[in-house]
């Protein structure tokens, strides 16, 4: 077939570009950020894939529809191309998606297999036999898969622009579970133990089939004696608890699917990460300069306390992401915020929301200075790089999902242009 990418510079749709286009297909592909959107783009095409971030009056979806060429949404062919291959492993959950999603690529890497990250650099074209995917609950797009495999790494409320209940989202997450042949979930996680009956679980309780005992931390890098269902010595080379329980579910998936553990941990072992998750930069006017993606209250608390194990200091430069994620965690958010010895707020990345009235960063920033006195709003980069000069914590992470990081980029350059003397 010869299928049009409409936004193929977008992290996911690329790599699905190359998925299809080592199964055969013929792929071409436009984006405002290459050289726009031409009708004629569409004119030879057989199938038309976009992203949801493509608007329906787009010119080539226009022209598509007016030649009646199909055309169908970046989630729904995920799971037709995912549905392709021998053993769909798919890995959801509220936080720890993309690492978890990569580490399990890794364990399986002897089986060269195909894995999809929403992460650049993070998604390999590899054989048919084992395809690997993040598996994305907003507007329950996971549900376009039906995994072999489906792990669940956590619940936790999100995406209240879509789910208005969390019992909505559970939901969602239940529906998946019943796709799902064999099911992988946190032992530890009594919402994730409510979504089906009798999975196989991973943790830290007595009762999970994989088990982390006699954990250990040098530097915020763990390592652990696994127990249960298999016996072995784990060392990981990503620092964080929660890392132990993304390693824990990337075994269990791997052990489910015959990848021997003699092959998978000394990969899992060689795992460093991706881009964006507690991801270091560099070194900036004196301080360790970190990225990182989290952007729910839950996943700032486990980069900051990550940060904490191996720096005496912690800054953080966060990035709101949605307003409405915003307005129902605020409360939240201030606490996690909290963690840290100093914070500094830039606007709220809009994404694809309007702003709502009174839910600004600047209101944030007043709850956090109720819990702290270290709480700083500004409203562009330059001024957040400024002040971030002059902060005495030995590490600073810019946080959140929105372009957070082009200001860490800013912020390094700014040294780096310092005069010589």
């Amino acid at each position: 077939m010869r299928i049009h990418f409409v936004g193929i510079s977008g992290v996911s749709m690329q790599a699905l570009a190359d998925a299809a286009a080592a199964r055969g297909h013929i792929v071409t592909g436009s984006d405002n950020t290459l050289c726009g959107h031409d009708p004629k783009n569409v004119e030879s095409a057989d199938l038309v894939v976009y992203t949801c971030a493509v608007p329906p009056t787009n010119c080539e979806l226009c022209r598509a529809k007016e030649l009646k060429i199909p055309t169908i949404e970046r989630a729904v062919y995920l799971g037709e191309l995912a549905a392709t291959y021998g053993k769909v492993i798919a890995i959801a959950g509220c936080h720890g998606k993309s690492t978890t999603t990569a580490m399990t690529g890794a364990a399986f890497g002897g089986h060269s297999p195909t894995v999809h990250v929403g992460v650049a650099g993070g998604s390999t074209v590899g054989s048919d036999r084992f395809f690997i995917t993040e598996a994305c609950e907003y507007k329950s797009n996971f549900l376009h898969l039906k995994p072999d495999i489906g792990v669940v790494l956590n619940v936790g409320y999100d995406h209240p622009d879509y789910y208005r209940t969390e019992e909505q989202l559970i939901n969602a997450y239940r529906q998946f579970c019943a796709k799902s042949k064999t099911v992988i979930v946190n032992g530890d996680d009594k919402a994730c133990l409510s979504l089906c009956g009798n999975p196989i679980t991973f943790g830290t309780g007595e009762k999970c089939d994989y088990r982390a005992v006699e954990i250990k931390s040098e530097n915020g890098y763990r390592s652990f004696r696994l127990v249960g269902k298999r016996q072995a010595y784990v060392r990981l080379s990503v620092a964080g608890e929660h890392n132990v329980y993304n390693a824990l579910a990337a075994i269990a998936a791997a052990d489910s699917c015959g990848v021997k553990l003699n092959d998978a941990l000394p990969r899992i072992a060689k795992f460093t990460g991706i881009a964006r998750r507690f991801e270091r930069k560099g070194i900036a006017f004196n301080k360790s300069v970190f990225t990182d993606y989290a952007h729910h209250p839950d996943e700032i608390s486990a980069t900051i306390k990550t940060a904490k194990e191996i720096f005496p200091s912690v800054a953080v430069v966060f990035q709101p992401h949605t307003y409405t994620r915003t307005k129902s965690l605020m409360d939240d958010f201030a606490e996690a915020l909290s963690g840290a010895d100093t914070v500094i707020l830039a606007p709220i990345f809009s994404a694809r929301e309007n702003p709502i009235a009174g839910v600004t960063s600047h209101a944030l920033c007043r709850k956090i200075v109720e819990k702290k006195e270290k709480a700083y709003c500004f409203d562009t980069f330059a001024e957040i790089v400024e002040h971030t000069k002059a902060v005495r914590e030995s590490a600073v992470i810019f946080m959140g999902a929105g372009d957070i990081a082009a200001a860490a980029d800013l912020f390094i350059k700014a040294d780096k242009d310092l005069p010589s003397i």
